[in-house]
């Protein structure tokens, strides 16, 4: 298996749309990797994970290719994560050439802003199938076995965090989300086998988080909840992803912060294979 990551930043963006901010400038300087768009990440060719407003901006610079996309899953409404009016263009006659349906699942939050952007640009969307996605439920879709989990981010929805399985291979995709629940690590030390990749939520980096989001200290704490649970072993492949220029730390800080802690730093276009 391999995970793309196409979009590594929070909500604004980094640099953010409107800020000035030291940060946003120096990375507006720096370029590279301190260009963050929104969070999106794509599992071997053909499983996607959130559909943000950066769509066509990862697929023109990293070579996302949605043509390929069979399974599409969200984690929750927020807008850098949902912006379900990209799927209109699935149908003629804005695509000439997606085959078949794509599966697409979310939660009921998620379902009520698909089906409110479904019919905006006229007709009917014939090339997708919305399925309500529960915490706790596993579902085999395109090859892959997945496990919806519950997130700690935000009391309005039930956010999912995922493990994905395939081909004896298994990962955890955690964030958008503050620590691990009982009800979440209880759930996901039923699963057989160990984890071989987990990419965190490490939207404040150098701060501590004890909201909706985690920093790096957050996330090591994650891990080793992770390893005293037998679900992780000395050989997951450990990342962090989803920053915001409020967590105070440009790439090249952020990577060597990680790398002391175990953990490698997202960025835009990068692959790991495991």
């Amino acid at each position: 298996m391999k995970i793309t990551f196409y979009g590594t930043a929070a909500g604004e963006g980094w640099p953010g749309v409107f800020c000035q901010c030291e940060l946003c400038r120096e990375a507006r300087r720096l370029g590279g990797k301190n260009i963050r768009t929104r969070s999106q990440a794509l599992i071997n060719d053909d499983l996607l994970i959130d559909l943000p407003p950066d769509n066509q901006l990862h697929s023109l610079y990293y070579g996302l290719d949605l043509g390929r996309v069979r399974t599409l899953l969200f984690t929750h409404s927020h807008s850098d994560h949902c912006y379900p009016n990209d799927l209109e263009l699935l149908r003629e006659p804005y695509s000439h050439t997606y085959p078949g349906r794509m599966q697409v699942f979310g939660n009921a939050a998620v379902g009520r802003a698909v089906e409110a952007a479904c019919g905006s640009l006229g007709g009917e969307c014939e090339r997708f199938d919305f399925h309500e996605a529960q915490a706790d439920r596993a579902f085999e879709t395109g090859g892959y076995t997945v496990l919806p989990l519950r997130a700690s981010h935000m009391k309005t929805e039930d956010c999912l965090l995922y493990r994905i399985a395939q081909g004896g291979k298994a990962m955890l995709y955690a964030h958008d989300t503050g620590a691990f629940c009982d009800e979440m690590l209880e759930r996901l030390a039923a699963e057989p086998g160990k984890l071989d990749l987990v990419t965190m939520d490490c939207t404040s980096q150098s701060h501590r988080d004890d909201g909706g989001h985690m920093g790096l200290v957050n996330a090591s704490e994650q891990r080793e909840k992770l390893l005293r649970l037998g679900v992780a072993d000395e050989h997951t492949i450990w990342i962090v992803n989803h920053f915001s220029h409020n967590g105070g730390w440009l790439h090249e800080e952020l990577e060597a912060q990680a790398r002391r802690r175990g953990f490698l730093a997202s960025y835009d276009g990068m692959t790991v294979e495991f």
